[in-house]
Protein backbone atom coordinates (compact mmCIF):
# COMPACT_ATOMS: atom_id res chain seq x y z
CA UNK A 1 0.00 0.00 0.00
CA UNK A 2 1.04 3.62 -0.99
CA UNK A 3 1.88 5.97 2.17
CA UNK A 4 3.07 9.19 3.07
CA UNK A 5 5.39 9.92 5.85
CA UNK A 6 6.25 12.98 7.46
CA UNK A 7 9.90 13.96 7.04
CA UNK A 8 9.58 17.54 8.92
CA UNK A 9 6.62 19.53 10.50
CA UNK A 10 4.62 19.59 13.57
CA UNK A 11 3.90 15.45 13.40
CA UNK A 12 7.47 14.41 12.26
CA UNK A 13 7.34 10.71 11.93
CA UNK A 14 3.29 10.37 11.24
CA UNK A 15 2.14 7.86 8.71
CA UNK A 16 -0.55 8.24 6.11
CA UNK A 17 -1.83 5.45 4.15
CA UNK A 18 -3.13 5.51 0.83
CA UNK A 19 -6.59 4.07 0.28
CA UNK A 20 -8.07 6.43 -1.78
CA UNK A 21 -8.14 7.17 -5.32
CA UNK A 22 -7.82 11.25 -4.44
CA UNK A 23 -6.33 12.45 -1.49
CA UNK A 24 -6.43 16.11 -0.77
CA UNK A 25 -3.65 18.48 1.29
CA UNK A 26 -4.71 21.33 3.23
CA UNK A 27 -5.42 22.73 6.24
CA UNK A 28 -8.47 22.54 6.67
CA UNK A 29 -10.25 19.61 8.65
CA UNK A 30 -11.90 18.25 6.40
CA UNK A 31 -8.99 17.17 3.81
CA UNK A 32 -7.66 14.28 3.77
CA UNK A 33 -4.01 14.84 4.98
CA UNK A 34 -4.56 17.96 7.24
CA UNK A 35 -1.82 20.06 7.79
CA UNK A 36 -1.45 22.61 10.73
CA UNK A 37 0.07 25.32 9.59
CA UNK A 38 -1.21 28.70 8.80
CA UNK A 39 0.74 29.10 5.64
CA UNK A 40 -1.05 26.28 4.42
CA UNK A 41 -3.85 26.65 2.21
CA UNK A 42 -7.03 25.65 3.38
CA UNK A 43 -7.29 23.22 0.30
CA UNK A 44 -3.45 23.17 -0.88
CA UNK A 45 -2.80 20.18 -3.53
CA UNK A 46 -4.37 16.89 -3.90
CA UNK A 47 -3.23 13.61 -5.36
CA UNK A 48 -5.17 11.35 -7.82
CA UNK A 49 -4.36 7.83 -9.08
CA UNK A 50 -4.59 7.56 -13.20
CA UNK A 51 -3.55 4.39 -14.63
CA UNK A 52 -2.45 2.58 -11.40
CA UNK A 53 -0.39 5.59 -10.54
CA UNK A 54 -0.18 8.84 -7.84
CA UNK A 55 -0.11 12.34 -9.82
CA UNK A 56 0.22 15.24 -7.94
CA UNK A 57 -1.65 18.33 -8.57
CA UNK A 58 -1.74 22.20 -6.24
CA UNK A 59 -4.86 23.39 -6.11
CA UNK A 60 -3.93 27.14 -6.60
CA UNK A 61 -2.47 27.91 -3.44
CA UNK A 62 -0.67 30.82 -2.14
CA UNK A 63 3.12 29.08 -1.44
CA UNK A 64 2.67 26.51 -4.14
CA UNK A 65 4.20 23.05 -4.29
CA UNK A 66 6.84 21.30 -4.83
CA UNK A 67 8.43 17.83 -5.44
CA UNK A 68 12.19 17.36 -5.16
CA UNK A 69 12.52 20.72 -5.45
CA UNK A 70 10.62 21.57 -8.24
CA UNK A 71 7.36 23.08 -8.72
CA UNK A 72 4.06 21.28 -9.17
CA UNK A 73 2.28 22.93 -11.69
CA UNK A 74 -1.42 23.87 -10.94
CA UNK A 75 -2.78 23.40 -14.39
CA UNK A 76 -5.34 20.58 -13.44
CA UNK A 77 -2.29 18.04 -14.98
CA UNK A 78 -0.15 17.83 -12.27
CA UNK A 79 3.39 15.66 -12.75
CA UNK A 80 3.54 11.80 -11.39
CA UNK A 81 4.80 10.51 -8.21
CA UNK A 82 7.56 8.15 -7.72
CA UNK A 83 8.72 5.83 -5.05
CA UNK A 84 10.76 7.74 -2.70
CA UNK A 85 9.66 11.37 -4.35
CA UNK A 86 10.11 14.18 -1.17
CA UNK A 87 7.13 16.23 -1.42
CA UNK A 88 7.49 19.72 0.27
CA UNK A 89 4.15 22.19 1.04
CA UNK A 90 4.97 25.07 2.60
CA UNK A 91 7.84 23.92 5.49
CA UNK A 92 6.35 20.48 5.48
CA UNK A 93 7.58 17.40 3.61
CA UNK A 94 6.25 14.27 3.05
CA UNK A 95 8.43 10.99 1.62
CA UNK A 96 5.75 9.42 -0.41
CA UNK A 97 6.24 5.67 -0.73
CA UNK A 98 5.22 2.90 -2.86
CA UNK A 99 7.32 -0.10 -2.37
CA UNK A 100 4.74 -2.46 -4.73
CA UNK A 101 4.61 -0.58 -7.48
CA UNK A 102 7.23 -0.11 -10.18
CA UNK A 103 8.25 3.58 -10.74
CA UNK A 104 6.77 5.57 -13.56
CA UNK A 105 8.93 5.92 -16.61
CA UNK A 106 12.32 3.95 -16.90
CA UNK A 107 13.60 2.57 -14.22
CA UNK A 108 16.95 4.21 -12.53
CA UNK A 109 19.13 1.87 -10.90
CA UNK A 110 22.51 3.21 -9.01
CA UNK A 111 25.34 1.60 -8.92
CA UNK A 112 27.76 0.74 -5.99
CA UNK A 113 30.05 3.71 -5.40
CA UNK A 114 33.29 2.08 -3.95
CA UNK A 115 36.46 3.74 -3.56
CA UNK A 116 39.65 1.06 -4.97
CA UNK A 117 39.86 -1.27 -3.01
CA UNK A 118 43.92 -2.45 -2.98
CA UNK A 119 45.22 -5.61 -1.75
CA UNK A 120 44.40 -6.25 1.69
CA UNK A 121 47.08 -5.59 4.05
CA UNK A 122 47.36 -4.35 7.80
CA UNK A 123 47.28 -0.53 6.62
CA UNK A 124 44.36 -1.10 4.36
CA UNK A 125 41.73 1.57 5.46
CA UNK A 126 38.49 1.93 3.23
CA UNK A 127 35.59 4.63 3.83
CA UNK A 128 32.45 4.06 1.39
CA UNK A 129 29.44 4.93 0.76
CA UNK A 130 27.21 1.47 0.20
CA UNK A 131 23.54 2.55 -1.86
CA UNK A 132 22.82 -1.23 -3.21
CA UNK A 133 19.60 -2.87 -1.48
CA UNK A 134 19.47 -5.53 0.75
CA UNK A 135 18.27 -7.42 -1.67
CA UNK A 136 21.51 -6.90 -3.87
CA UNK A 137 23.22 -7.95 -0.58
CA UNK A 138 21.23 -11.21 0.15
CA UNK A 139 21.83 -12.70 -3.38
CA UNK A 140 25.42 -12.24 -3.21
CA UNK A 141 25.66 -14.30 0.22
CA UNK A 142 26.36 -17.51 1.04
CA UNK A 143 23.71 -19.97 2.30
CA UNK A 144 24.66 -19.45 6.09
CA UNK A 145 24.78 -16.19 6.18
CA UNK A 146 21.94 -15.65 3.98
CA UNK A 147 19.52 -17.75 6.69
CA UNK A 148 21.31 -15.54 9.49
CA UNK A 149 20.64 -12.40 7.86
CA UNK A 150 16.89 -13.15 6.66
CA UNK A 151 16.55 -13.98 10.46
CA UNK A 152 17.88 -10.95 12.02
CA UNK A 153 15.42 -8.96 8.99
CA UNK A 154 12.00 -10.66 10.32
CA UNK A 155 13.13 -9.67 13.95
CA UNK A 156 13.20 -6.45 13.44
CA UNK A 157 10.39 -6.31 10.98
CA UNK A 158 8.50 -7.73 13.77
CA UNK A 159 10.03 -5.78 16.36
CA UNK A 160 8.61 -3.21 18.51
CA UNK A 161 9.94 -3.73 21.86
CA UNK A 162 13.82 -3.17 21.23
CA UNK A 163 15.13 -3.81 24.29
CA UNK A 164 14.80 -7.21 24.72
CA UNK A 165 14.93 -7.74 21.22
CA UNK A 166 18.33 -5.99 20.72
CA UNK A 167 20.76 -8.13 22.53
CA UNK A 168 19.46 -11.38 20.80
CA UNK A 169 20.21 -9.57 17.75
CA UNK A 170 23.82 -8.80 18.75
CA UNK A 171 24.05 -13.28 19.76
CA UNK A 172 23.19 -13.55 15.45
CA UNK A 173 25.31 -10.55 14.33
CA UNK A 174 28.23 -12.58 16.28
CA UNK A 175 27.71 -15.85 14.16
CA UNK A 176 27.11 -13.85 10.98
CA UNK A 177 30.57 -12.01 11.83
CA UNK A 178 33.08 -14.59 12.77
CA UNK A 179 35.29 -12.09 13.47
CA UNK A 180 33.91 -9.61 15.21
CA UNK A 181 34.69 -9.63 19.66
CA UNK A 182 32.04 -6.92 20.22
CA UNK A 183 28.76 -5.25 18.96
CA UNK A 184 27.69 -1.61 19.49
CA UNK A 185 24.55 -0.39 18.72
CA UNK A 186 24.75 3.56 19.21
CA UNK A 187 22.04 6.76 18.87
CA UNK A 188 23.13 10.24 18.05
CA UNK A 189 20.91 12.91 20.09
CA UNK A 190 19.48 16.34 18.65
CA UNK A 191 21.62 18.17 20.56
CA UNK A 192 25.36 20.26 19.27
CA UNK A 193 27.43 18.83 18.98
CA UNK A 194 25.37 15.25 19.59
CA UNK A 195 25.49 13.09 22.38
CA UNK A 196 26.64 9.66 21.94
CA UNK A 197 23.69 7.20 23.94
CA UNK A 198 24.89 2.95 23.50
CA UNK A 199 21.07 1.43 22.99
CA UNK A 200 22.96 -1.72 22.97
CA UNK A 201 27.00 -2.84 24.14
CA UNK A 202 27.66 -6.60 23.67
CA UNK A 203 30.72 -8.49 24.08
CA UNK A 204 31.37 -12.17 22.81
CA UNK A 205 32.92 -12.55 25.90
CA UNK A 206 29.88 -11.52 28.55
CA UNK A 207 32.70 -11.01 31.37
CA UNK A 208 34.05 -8.03 28.91
CA UNK A 209 30.32 -6.10 28.70
CA UNK A 210 31.23 -4.17 31.58
CA UNK A 211 34.20 -2.35 30.08
CA UNK A 212 32.94 -2.57 26.41
CA UNK A 213 34.27 1.08 25.09
CA UNK A 214 33.52 2.33 21.41
CA UNK A 215 35.79 5.02 19.77
CA UNK A 216 33.55 8.15 19.33
CA UNK A 217 36.20 9.32 16.98
CA UNK A 218 34.63 6.99 14.48
CA UNK A 219 31.23 6.87 15.49
CA UNK A 220 30.95 11.03 15.30
CA UNK A 221 32.77 10.59 11.55
CA UNK A 222 30.29 8.02 10.57
CA UNK A 223 27.41 10.37 11.45
CA UNK A 224 28.35 13.52 10.56
CA UNK A 225 29.84 12.32 6.98
CA UNK A 226 26.95 9.66 6.53
CA UNK A 227 29.29 7.07 5.58
CA UNK A 228 30.12 3.75 6.01
CA UNK A 229 33.43 3.21 7.67
CA UNK A 230 36.04 0.42 7.78
CA UNK A 231 39.61 -0.24 8.62
CA UNK A 232 41.87 -3.23 8.64
CA UNK A 233 43.43 -1.76 11.57
CA UNK A 234 42.32 1.58 13.25
CA UNK A 235 45.28 2.30 15.37
CA UNK A 236 47.27 3.16 12.39
CA UNK A 237 44.62 4.60 10.18
CA UNK A 238 45.33 8.15 8.66
CA UNK A 239 42.10 9.20 9.68
CA UNK A 240 41.84 7.87 13.56
CA UNK A 241 44.84 6.28 14.22
CA UNK A 242 46.08 9.34 16.40
CA UNK A 243 42.37 9.11 18.42
CA UNK A 244 43.78 8.05 22.10
CA UNK A 245 40.22 5.30 22.43
CA UNK A 246 41.74 3.76 19.76
CA UNK A 247 44.75 3.21 21.81
CA UNK A 248 43.19 2.37 25.15
CA UNK A 249 40.35 0.16 23.82
CA UNK A 250 42.95 -1.81 21.25
CA UNK A 251 40.37 -1.76 18.26
CA UNK A 252 41.94 -3.12 15.46
CA UNK A 253 39.66 -3.86 12.64
CA UNK A 254 36.27 -1.79 12.75
CA UNK A 255 33.55 -1.71 10.64
CA UNK A 256 30.67 1.21 11.47
CA UNK A 257 27.62 1.81 9.11
CA UNK A 258 24.99 4.75 10.03
CA UNK A 259 21.71 4.59 10.70
CA UNK A 260 19.44 6.10 8.56
CA UNK A 261 16.34 7.59 9.99
CA UNK A 262 13.41 8.57 6.90
CA UNK A 263 14.13 11.84 6.59
CA UNK A 264 17.81 11.14 5.03
CA UNK A 265 19.30 11.54 7.98
CA UNK A 266 21.93 9.90 9.68
CA UNK A 267 20.73 9.62 14.08
CA UNK A 268 23.23 6.49 14.91
CA UNK A 269 25.14 3.85 13.78
CA UNK A 270 25.92 0.04 14.32
CA UNK A 271 29.89 -0.78 15.11
CA UNK A 272 31.90 -4.02 14.96
CA UNK A 273 35.14 -4.37 15.87
CA UNK A 274 37.48 -6.63 16.78
CA UNK A 275 40.90 -6.47 19.04
CA UNK A 276 42.64 -9.41 17.69
CA UNK A 277 45.30 -8.39 14.66
CA UNK A 278 44.30 -11.56 13.10
CA UNK A 279 41.06 -11.05 12.25
CA UNK A 280 40.22 -8.72 9.80
CA UNK A 281 36.77 -7.79 7.99
CA UNK A 282 36.37 -7.67 4.72
CA UNK A 283 34.28 -5.26 2.15
CA UNK A 284 31.57 -7.83 1.90
CA UNK A 285 31.42 -7.84 5.72
CA UNK A 286 31.01 -4.04 5.38
CA UNK A 287 28.35 -4.27 2.72
CA UNK A 288 26.49 -7.60 4.61
CA UNK A 289 26.52 -4.87 7.46
CA UNK A 290 24.60 -2.02 5.82
CA UNK A 291 21.93 -4.22 5.22
CA UNK A 292 21.52 -5.22 8.79
CA UNK A 293 21.97 -1.46 9.64
CA UNK A 294 19.11 -0.77 7.72
CA UNK A 295 16.51 -3.27 9.16
CA UNK A 296 17.70 -1.76 12.25
CA UNK A 297 17.06 1.56 11.44
CA UNK A 298 13.57 0.99 10.36
CA UNK A 299 13.27 -0.94 13.19
CA UNK A 300 14.40 1.80 16.07
CA UNK A 301 12.13 4.28 14.22
CA UNK A 302 9.28 1.75 14.33
CA UNK A 303 10.07 1.40 17.73
CA UNK A 304 10.41 5.46 18.03
CA UNK A 305 7.02 5.76 17.05
CA UNK A 306 5.31 2.85 19.30
CA UNK A 307 6.87 4.54 22.16
CA UNK A 308 5.66 7.90 21.24
CA UNK A 309 2.28 6.57 20.32
CA UNK A 310 1.85 4.79 23.52
CA UNK A 311 3.12 8.14 25.57
CA UNK A 312 0.82 10.41 23.35
CA UNK A 313 -1.86 8.04 23.95
CA UNK A 314 -1.25 8.09 27.99
CA UNK A 315 -1.28 11.87 27.82
CA UNK A 316 -4.25 12.16 25.57
CA UNK A 317 -5.64 9.85 28.16
CA UNK A 318 -4.72 12.22 31.42
CA UNK A 319 -5.87 15.09 29.43
CA UNK A 320 -9.25 14.09 28.61
CA UNK A 321 -9.64 13.52 32.62
CA UNK A 322 -8.32 16.54 33.32
CA UNK A 323 -10.75 18.26 30.61
CA UNK A 324 -13.66 16.21 31.87
CA UNK A 325 -12.71 17.37 35.65
CA UNK A 326 -12.34 21.69 34.03
CA UNK A 327 -15.42 21.03 32.35
CA UNK A 328 -17.53 19.68 35.55
CA UNK A 329 -15.84 22.63 37.67
CA UNK A 330 -16.23 25.30 35.23
CA UNK A 331 -20.30 24.43 35.08
CA UNK A 332 -19.89 24.62 38.89
CA UNK A 333 -19.72 27.96 38.38
CA UNK A 334 -23.11 28.42 36.20
CA UNK A 335 -26.05 28.38 37.70
CA UNK A 336 -27.55 24.99 38.25
CA UNK A 337 -31.21 25.69 37.36
CA UNK A 338 -33.16 28.57 35.89
CA UNK A 339 -34.01 32.34 38.51
CA UNK A 340 -36.94 32.16 40.06
CA UNK A 341 -38.75 35.68 40.10
CA UNK A 342 -42.42 36.03 40.71
CA UNK A 343 -44.14 37.54 37.21
CA UNK A 344 -40.85 36.42 34.86
CA UNK A 345 -39.57 33.16 32.88
CA UNK A 346 -35.82 32.57 32.58
CA UNK A 347 -34.58 29.93 29.83
CA UNK A 348 -30.40 29.54 28.99
CA UNK A 349 -28.30 28.08 26.99
CA UNK A 350 -24.15 27.68 27.44
CA UNK A 351 -21.89 25.43 24.90
CA UNK A 352 -18.18 26.28 25.11
CA UNK A 353 -16.18 25.35 21.55
CA UNK A 354 -13.73 23.64 22.93
CA UNK A 355 -13.85 20.77 26.32
CA UNK A 356 -14.30 24.48 28.50
CA UNK A 357 -14.66 27.93 27.25
CA UNK A 358 -14.55 31.47 27.90
CA UNK A 359 -18.37 32.55 28.46
CA UNK A 360 -20.13 33.58 31.72
CA UNK A 361 -23.81 34.23 32.19
CA UNK A 362 -25.01 33.93 36.37
CA UNK A 363 -28.38 35.00 38.46
CA UNK A 364 -27.53 36.71 41.68
CA UNK A 365 -30.13 37.24 44.19
CA UNK A 366 -29.52 40.74 45.90
CA UNK A 367 -31.34 42.27 48.77
CA UNK A 368 -34.88 43.90 48.74
CA UNK A 369 -35.88 40.85 45.90
CA UNK A 370 -33.72 41.99 43.13
CA UNK A 371 -31.93 39.93 40.90
CA UNK A 372 -28.96 40.43 38.89
CA UNK A 373 -28.30 38.95 35.35
CA UNK A 374 -24.69 38.95 34.49
CA UNK A 375 -22.99 37.53 30.81
CA UNK A 376 -19.44 37.92 29.75
CA UNK A 377 -17.31 36.69 27.21
CA UNK A 378 -13.62 35.88 28.12
CA UNK A 379 -11.20 37.02 24.93
CA UNK A 380 -10.03 33.60 23.34
CA UNK A 381 -11.01 30.09 24.07
CA UNK A 382 -9.69 26.67 25.94
CA UNK A 383 -8.71 26.43 29.18
CA UNK A 384 -6.68 29.57 29.93
CA UNK A 385 -10.60 31.58 28.96
CA UNK A 386 -12.15 29.38 31.19
CA UNK A 387 -9.73 29.87 33.78
CA UNK A 388 -10.44 33.19 33.70
CA UNK A 389 -14.11 33.37 33.61
CA UNK A 390 -14.22 31.43 36.93
CA UNK A 391 -11.76 34.07 38.31
CA UNK A 392 -15.15 36.55 36.97
CA UNK A 393 -17.87 34.55 38.20
CA UNK A 394 -16.50 34.76 41.66
CA UNK A 395 -15.14 38.17 41.88
CA UNK A 396 -18.46 39.82 39.92
CA UNK A 397 -20.84 37.96 42.79
CA UNK A 398 -18.89 39.75 45.55
CA UNK A 399 -19.11 43.12 43.56
CA UNK A 400 -22.84 43.37 42.88
CA UNK A 401 -23.33 41.65 46.27
CA UNK A 402 -21.40 44.58 48.08
CA UNK A 403 -22.18 47.84 46.03
CA UNK A 404 -25.83 49.35 46.20
CA UNK A 405 -25.01 50.91 43.02
CA UNK A 406 -24.75 49.04 39.87
CA UNK A 407 -22.06 51.04 37.68
CA UNK A 408 -20.17 51.26 40.82
CA UNK A 409 -19.88 47.47 41.37
CA UNK A 410 -19.20 47.09 37.37
CA UNK A 411 -15.99 49.49 38.17
CA UNK A 412 -15.31 48.03 41.05
CA UNK A 413 -15.06 44.72 39.32
CA UNK A 414 -12.91 46.00 36.38
CA UNK A 415 -10.25 47.16 38.83
CA UNK A 416 -10.19 44.03 40.51
CA UNK A 417 -9.77 42.39 37.52
CA UNK A 418 -7.58 44.30 35.88
CA UNK A 419 -4.11 43.40 37.26
CA UNK A 420 -4.72 39.40 36.41
CA UNK A 421 -6.25 40.33 32.62
CA UNK A 422 -3.21 42.91 31.88
CA UNK A 423 -0.73 40.81 32.96
CA UNK A 424 -2.02 38.10 30.83
CA UNK A 425 -3.26 40.60 27.88
CA UNK A 426 -6.68 39.43 28.13
CA UNK A 427 -9.70 41.46 28.47
CA UNK A 428 -13.58 40.56 29.22
CA UNK A 429 -16.50 41.80 27.31
CA UNK A 430 -19.45 42.13 30.03
CA UNK A 431 -23.12 42.99 30.81
CA UNK A 432 -24.84 43.32 34.01
CA UNK A 433 -28.54 43.66 34.68
CA UNK A 434 -30.20 44.31 37.54
CA UNK A 435 -34.15 43.59 38.04
CA UNK A 436 -36.77 45.22 40.68
CA UNK A 437 -39.53 42.93 39.87
CA UNK A 438 -42.07 44.85 42.40
CA UNK A 439 -41.34 48.03 40.30
CA UNK A 440 -40.59 46.62 36.55
CA UNK A 441 -37.82 48.60 36.39
CA UNK A 442 -34.30 47.35 34.67
CA UNK A 443 -30.99 48.86 35.50
CA UNK A 444 -27.85 48.30 32.54
CA UNK A 445 -24.97 48.39 32.45
CA UNK A 446 -22.61 47.34 29.52
CA UNK A 447 -18.91 46.96 29.12
CA UNK A 448 -18.26 46.25 25.68
CA UNK A 449 -20.43 42.90 25.17
CA UNK A 450 -23.43 42.69 22.90
CA UNK A 451 -26.36 44.84 23.74
CA UNK A 452 -29.82 42.75 24.66
CA UNK A 453 -32.61 42.43 22.11
CA UNK A 454 -36.34 43.82 23.26
CA UNK A 455 -39.04 41.21 21.89
CA UNK A 456 -41.96 43.10 22.29
CA UNK A 457 -45.56 41.08 22.73
CA UNK A 458 -47.12 43.20 20.27
CA UNK A 459 -45.01 42.11 17.59
CA UNK A 460 -42.96 44.66 15.59
CA UNK A 461 -39.52 45.04 14.97
CA UNK A 462 -36.84 43.68 17.41
CA UNK A 463 -34.06 46.18 18.42
CA UNK A 464 -31.67 46.96 21.06
CA UNK A 465 -33.10 47.28 24.62
CA UNK A 466 -30.78 50.51 25.14
CA UNK A 467 -28.76 52.74 23.10
CA UNK A 468 -25.30 52.01 21.78
CA UNK A 469 -23.86 54.96 23.59
CA UNK A 470 -23.86 53.60 27.08
CA UNK A 471 -21.82 50.52 25.72
CA UNK A 472 -18.05 51.39 27.64
CA UNK A 473 -15.03 50.00 27.16
CA UNK A 474 -14.29 45.89 27.60
CA UNK A 475 -12.93 44.46 31.15
CA UNK A 476 -9.13 44.41 32.01
CA UNK A 477 -8.43 47.12 29.31
CA UNK A 478 -7.76 50.12 31.49
CA UNK A 479 -8.01 50.75 35.30
CA UNK A 480 -10.17 53.45 36.82
CA UNK A 481 -12.44 53.42 34.73
CA UNK A 482 -16.38 54.73 35.17
CA UNK A 483 -19.48 53.55 33.27
CA UNK A 484 -22.82 54.38 32.51
CA UNK A 485 -25.93 52.81 33.00
CA UNK A 486 -29.60 53.15 31.77
CA UNK A 487 -33.30 51.70 32.27
CA UNK A 488 -35.90 50.57 30.76
CA UNK A 489 -39.05 48.20 31.34
CA UNK A 490 -40.55 45.49 30.13
CA UNK A 491 -44.56 45.15 29.60
CA UNK A 492 -46.60 41.65 30.34
CA UNK A 493 -45.54 39.42 27.57
CA UNK A 494 -41.96 41.16 26.63
CA UNK A 495 -38.87 39.76 26.73
CA UNK A 496 -34.89 40.16 26.36
CA UNK A 497 -32.67 38.51 24.60
CA UNK A 498 -29.11 38.21 26.16
CA UNK A 499 -26.18 36.69 23.95
CA UNK A 500 -22.51 36.28 23.52
CA UNK A 501 -21.17 36.92 19.49
CA UNK A 502 -20.81 33.13 19.60
CA UNK A 503 -24.70 33.20 18.58
CA UNK A 504 -24.34 36.24 15.53
CA UNK A 505 -20.83 34.71 14.82
CA UNK A 506 -21.46 30.81 14.42
CA UNK A 507 -20.05 30.23 11.42
CA UNK A 508 -21.26 27.62 8.36
CA UNK A 509 -19.13 24.91 6.98
CA UNK A 510 -17.83 27.12 4.06
CA UNK A 511 -17.14 30.59 6.24
CA UNK A 512 -20.68 32.45 6.67
CA UNK A 513 -21.37 33.93 9.58
CA UNK A 514 -24.92 33.40 11.11
CA UNK A 515 -25.58 37.10 11.18
CA UNK A 516 -27.67 39.55 13.68
CA UNK A 517 -30.22 39.59 11.00
CA UNK A 518 -30.51 36.26 11.06
CA UNK A 519 -31.07 36.23 14.48
CA UNK A 520 -33.89 38.85 14.54
CA UNK A 521 -35.41 36.90 11.41
CA UNK A 522 -35.85 33.72 13.37
CA UNK A 523 -36.94 35.11 16.59
CA UNK A 524 -40.22 36.91 14.82
CA UNK A 525 -40.64 33.82 12.96
CA UNK A 526 -42.07 32.46 16.33
CA UNK A 527 -45.74 32.55 17.52
CA UNK A 528 -46.39 33.68 21.09
CA UNK A 529 -42.58 33.81 22.04
CA UNK A 530 -41.98 32.71 25.65
CA UNK A 531 -38.00 32.36 26.47
CA UNK A 532 -38.04 28.98 26.15
CA UNK A 533 -39.48 28.79 22.47
CA UNK A 534 -37.35 31.83 21.52
CA UNK A 535 -34.05 29.92 22.97
CA UNK A 536 -34.75 26.44 21.15
CA UNK A 537 -35.65 28.14 17.62
CA UNK A 538 -32.95 30.17 17.90
CA UNK A 539 -30.56 27.24 18.62
CA UNK A 540 -32.29 24.73 15.72
CA UNK A 541 -31.63 27.59 13.36
CA UNK A 542 -28.18 27.86 14.44
CA UNK A 543 -27.79 23.95 14.57
CA UNK A 544 -28.81 24.07 10.71
CA UNK A 545 -26.42 26.90 9.34
CA UNK A 546 -23.68 25.07 11.13
CA UNK A 547 -24.13 21.61 10.13
CA UNK A 548 -20.52 20.22 8.26
CA UNK A 549 -18.55 21.85 11.30
CA UNK A 550 -16.61 19.75 13.41
CA UNK A 551 -16.82 22.42 16.60
CA UNK A 552 -18.53 25.50 17.27
CA UNK A 553 -16.73 28.40 15.74
CA UNK A 554 -16.67 30.22 19.58
CA UNK A 555 -18.39 29.68 22.65
CA UNK A 556 -22.41 30.02 22.47
CA UNK A 557 -24.39 31.45 25.41
CA UNK A 558 -27.87 32.75 25.44
CA UNK A 559 -30.21 33.94 28.36
CA UNK A 560 -33.70 35.17 28.09
CA UNK A 561 -35.71 36.79 30.53
CA UNK A 562 -39.54 37.16 30.15
CA UNK A 563 -42.31 39.15 31.85
CA UNK A 564 -45.15 36.71 31.77
CA UNK A 565 -48.10 37.77 30.16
Amino acid sequence: MSKLTMVKGPEEGRVHELIKESVVFGRQATCDVVIPVTSVSREHAFMQKINGHYHLVDKGSRNGTTVNGEKVPCDGQGRPIRHRDLIQICEVEYLFEEPSIEPIGPQETEAIETSSIPDEDENTCVNEILKQTTQQILDTQPAEKLRLLLDITGAFSKALELDTLLPKIADQMFQLFKQADRCFLIIADDSTPPKLMPKLVKSRKPQDEANARFSRTIVRKCIESGQAFSADDASRSEEVGLSQSVVDFRIRSVMCVPLVGVNGKPFGVVQLDTQDRSKRFTQEDLKLLWGVATQAAIALDNSRLHEQSITEERSRAAMDCDLRLAQQVQFSFLPREEAQVDGYEFKAYYKAAKEVGGDYYGYIPLSNGRLGITIGDVAGKGVAAALIMAKVSSETRYSLSTEPDLHTAVAKLNDELYPYLDNLQKFVTFEACILDPKSHQWSICNAGHMIPLLIRKAGGPIDDVVHADITGIPLGIMEGMTFEIATFSLEPGDQILFYSDGVSESMSANGVAFGLDKMKEVIQSVKDPTPKTVVERLLGAINQHTVGRQYPHDDITIVCCGRKA
